[in-house]
């Protein structure tokens, strides 16, 4: 059931046309530029975008000139991952996973305030937060080493279900979701 709506979800995502993953995209980060919780974090902690998620890209851009800190993840084999500051796009190359990181060390990691916002990538939700990521188990894991992170989802409304998704223990729910129609939960 798990796999199969996640194939379903990740279909039609791969669907989407360009102008329109652009179009609710913009809608997305406008939501979020425009919360309170956005203008006091002094980090934005977010995924690069890849394939046809949310554009994180602009939003990225936008932190920088708002004078914010970004920093993205660095994910290491056995499901471990950490954070580290970017000034610049040009620092990310292609990693073995196929997704854009900087090539920094550990001891260049950075850890999140309650007070920063923190963006977390997935292919289905449900009304109350749980999501279905990707497979590898990396945001649950490093959200159990650090529960006080107030986590924002980013998600096209059509990756939000109606009835509740069938989790496991140690899988991690975020506390909102952002879609092209609004807020899902808390801010």
């Amino acid at each position: 059931m798990k796999n199969r709506l996640r194939e379903e979800i990740l279909q039609k995502r791969k669907e989407l046309s360009e102008e329109e993953r652009q179009k609710k995209s913009a809608k997305i980060t406008a939501t979020l530029r425009g919360s309170a919780r956005y203008e006091k974090a002094e980090t934005l902690f977010t995924f690069i975008s890849m394939d046809k998620e949310v554009n994180t890209y602009p939003l990225i851009e936008q932190a920088w000139q708002d004078g914010k800190k970004v920093a993205v993840p660095i994910a290491k084999a056995k499901g471990e991952m950490y954070f580290v500051p970017i000034d610049s796009f040009s620092e990310l190359k292609k990693s073995r996973f196929g997704v854009m990181e900087p090539e920094k060390e550990k001891e260049e990691s950075i850890i999140p305030k309650e007070t920063d916002v923190f963006l977390v990538p997935g292919s289905v939700f449900d009304q109350k937060g749980n999501r279905y990521g990707y497979g590898g188990g990396f945001y649950d894991r490093f959200f159990e080493k650090y529960p006080s992170i107030f986590k924002i989802a980013v998600a096209f409304s059509f990756q939000v279900m109606d009835f509740d998704l069938q989790v496991e223990a140690f899988d991690k729910p975020v506390d909102c979701i952002i879609t092209e129609d609004g807020l899902i939960g808390g801010f």
